[in-house]
């Protein structure tokens, strides 16, 4: 990673010995898989996946490599001890948290580097640059929003003794809403408060922008996503709700967990497992409309979950289950060199990271 070059090595389609059983989706079988390309193992400690290309990173830096194996963009930079990323489109921004600076790439390799009056918390990033930071300084908190040079285009400052402790925030793809969830103690019971604020015309007609506050008593709120420009999930524990944010946030669906949510991921659907009454893991995805589209209880001991389209796939340290949303389960199968992420392409096409290597696969 210190020379930060990606070497591509394409192989021919060769048949691996996976282990798979029989399933037909959209009129083509699937019995295993091909190995169609292999990446050069770069010594990342980490890897994400972002619109088709794989993205790896270590402390000293970071690269996106497309599923042709193309580098579509590299970070380096001092050795981050606690690196973190916000991907929006072409624009990449990285952060070390506990540290006072923060990189921003707009995909095309250039890369600026701008510094932060306080230790970094959290950083996301919209489709033109615009950086939202949350930052600490003892018994307060800030964020601050930054154009793609680094000035500042808005701060908000929070009392810890007030407002409480910032567990998440969350920037609108065109950089002019943010959504900040916060927990505080009330009596012995945790409260979180989710903030809604918008920077943009109807904004300016609310004091400090703030065009809403949703309060859950006794849940922990860890999570605020922005699904698209003007839709927005708020997760927690034991509950989950989709908010509409046009300009002001508006309920869509809520949904109450009967037992704690385990695993989430955002895509063209929500999905989600949680437990059910008689302590089973239930699989479930909604669409934007709150509408239930699948639902399955699960055996498979899964360690990580992704979507993508319809996919939904689960994988252990050995092995995966992928499902279609609305038809079900489609493929299992075994990997012998280990399994760190799997994560969809397209045309039934997966980037393996195995223990050892990283590999482009295909359903076969």
């Amino acid at each position: 990673m210190k020379k930060a070059k990606v070497a591509v090595f394409a192989l021919a389609a060769v048949l691996t010995a996976g282990v798979a059983v029989y399933f037909f989706r959209g009129g083509r079988e699937y019995t295993s898989y091909e190995v169609v390309q292999e990446l050069e193992n770069s010594g990342a400690s980490d890897y994400t996946a972002v619109n088709g290309s794989l993205v790896r990173y270590s402390t000293e830096g970071a690269q996106a490599v497309s599923k042709g194996g193309t580098l579509l963009w590299n970070i380096t930079y001092q050795t981050m001890k606690n690196p973190v990323f916000s991907f929006c489109g072409m624009m990449t921004a990285a952060a070390d948290i506990g540290a006072k600076q923060y990189l921003l790439t707009d995909g095309t390799g250039a890369t600026k580097s701008f510094s932060t009056p306080y230790q970094i918390q959290a950083i996301c990033v919209a489709k033109q640059g615009v950086t939202a930071v949350l930052m600490n300084a003892e018994e307060k908190d800030y964020i601050y929003l930054y154009n793609k040079e680094g000035e500042v285009l808005s701060e908000m400052e929070t009392v810890v003794a007030r407002d409480g402790f910032p567990l998440a925030i969350a920037l609108s793809e065109d950089g002019t809403k943010l959504v900040t969830s916060y927990m505080k103690v009330e009596g012995d019971e945790p409260v979180s408060s989710v903030t809604f604020y918008n920077f943009g015309g109807v904004g300016q007609n609310y004091v400090r922008n703030l065009v809403g506050q949703v309060l859950y008593p006794e849940c922990l709120i860890p999570r605020v996503s922005f699904w698209d420009n003007d839709t927005v999930m708020v997760i927690g524990g034991n509950v989950a709700e989709l908010f509409s944010m046009k300009e002001i946030p508006t309920s869509v669906w809520k949904k109450e967990i009967v037992s704690e949510i385990k695993s989430i991921a955002l895509g063209d659907y929500f999905c989600m497992i949680s437990g059910n009454q008689e302590g089973q893991e239930v699989l479930e995805a909604y669409n934007k409309a709150g509408t239930l589209c699948m639902k399955k209880v699960i055996t498979f001991p899964y360690v990580g979950m992704h979507t993508a389209g319809k996919e939904v796939i689960l994988y252990s340290y050995s092995g995966c289950e992928l499902y279609e949303i609305g038809k079900g389960l489609f493929y299992t199968g075994t990997f012998e060199g280990g399994i760190r992420y799997l994560f969809a392409i397209g045309g039934n096409r997966y980037y393996l990271v195995e223990n050892k290597r990283v590999r482009v696969i295909k359903l076969v």
